[in-house]
């Protein structure tokens, strides 16, 4: 699904994607990762208690 928003937003002219995660759900970090993602920081949540990893995409996909 991530591959496919990617192309979408090649399409649409956006070329660098953020997109975070828990830090608690390494099945979407792995995703992120496989799809080229470099996590730029993580940060504590207060609203939801949890540590989200901010990852960038650069989106190369045409």
């Amino acid at each position: 699904m991530l591959q496919e928003a990617l192309k979408f937003c090649a399409r649409i002219g956006i070329e660098r994607v953020l997109i975070t995660c828990d830090k608690t759900n390494p099945a979407s970090a792995g995703v992120i990762t496989h799809c080229g993602g470099i996590m730029e920081n993580e940060i504590y949540d207060d609203k939801c208690g949890e540590v989200i990893q901010r990852y960038w995409i650069e989106n190369r996909c045409r």
